[in-house]
C-alpha cells in the first residue's frame, strides 16, 4: 500500500500525471492479491488461509470464464518461464495484454497488465509478446538468461518463428518481435495451451477491462 501511494505520488511530481483514488486502490488490491494468491498458495496457516480468501476477492472483481487450468509446469533450473497473453472485449474491441515472469522454483520476477486500445485478438497477443521481449531486453540482470515466452496462440507462435511474414495487417508488429528476438539471443517464443496460462490470461483481462497500468519487478 505505502509503494503504491509513494508512486503515484512520484507520476504527480515528476511526470505531471494523477492517479485517482479509485485507480490507486484498484492497484493495491491487486498488488495484495496476487501476492498472496500466487505465493501464498499451498500454506495451511489460518491468516493466510483468510488473506487467499480476501485474494481471491480482489483480483479479477469480473472474473474470466476459463476452462479448468492444468498446473504451471516449471521451467529447467537454467531457465526462466514469461507466461504472456492478450485479450480483446471484440472483434475489434478494447484490448489488454498481461504477462509474469518465473523462475524454476515459481517464484515470480515481474508482472505486468496494461491497457492497449481497441484492437482484435491477434494483435493483441503479438503486442504481449513484444512486451515480454522488451522487458527482458530493458533488464541488465536478464542478460544472457534463457528465457522462454510462451503463448497460447499457435498461429501467432508459427509467424514469429518462421521465415514467412504473416498476414500482411500483422507484419509490423512481426517485424518488431523478430527484431527483439535478434538482439535477445537467449530468447525464444513457444507456444503451450491455454489451460497453462490462466495467471497471464487473467491479467491481460484485467487490462482488456481497463484496470490500471502495472509493471511489478518484484525482486527490484
Amino acid at each position: 500500500m505505502t509503494w503504491t501511494i509513494w508512486e503515484a505520488r512520484n507520476e504527480k511530481v515528476f511526470k505531471d500525471v494523477s492517479i485517482s483514488f479509485e485507480k490507486a486502490v484498484d492497484m493495491v488490491k491487486f498488488r495484495v492479491g496476487w501476492w498472496f494468491k500466487y505465493i501464498g498458495k499451498g500454506s495451511k496457516d489460518p491468516i493466510t488461509l483468510i488473506l487467499l480468501n480476501i485474494a481471491e476477492r480482489c483480483v479479477d472483481v469480473k472474473k474470466p470464464k476459463l476452462p479448468k487450468h492444468k498446473d504451471w509446469i516449471p521451467p529447467k533450473p537454467e531457465l526462466l518461464k514469461f507466461n504472456v497473453d492478450g485479450s480483446a472485449r471484440g472483434v475489434p474491441g478494447h484490448a489488454g495484454v498481461g504477462g509474469v515472469l518465473r523462475d524454476c522454483r515459481g517464484r515470480v520476477l515481474c508482472v505486468f497488465s496494461e491497457y492497449v486500445g481497441i484492437q482484435d485478438s491477434v494483435t493483441a497477443e503479438l503486442r504481449a509478446i513484444a512486451k515480454a521481449c522488451g522487458l527482458c531486453l530493458s533488464r541488465t540482470e536478464l542478460k544472457g538468461a534463457k528465457i522462454y515466452v510462451v503463448s497460447d496462440c499457435k498461429q501467432v507462435v508459427a509467424w514469429i518463428n518462421c521465415n514467412g511474414v504473416g498476414e500482411w495487417k500483422y507484419l509490423q508488429l512481426i517485424l518488431e518481435i523478430r527484431s527483439l528476438l535478434s538482439r535477445l539471443n537467449q530468447v525464444v517464443v513457444e507456444y503451450k495451451p491455454r489451460e497453462t496460462n490462466y495467471f497471464a490470461d487473467a491479467l491481460a483481462k484485467r487490462g482488456a477491462d481497463g484496470g490500471v497500468y502495472l509493471l511489478d519487478w518484484c525482486d527490484s
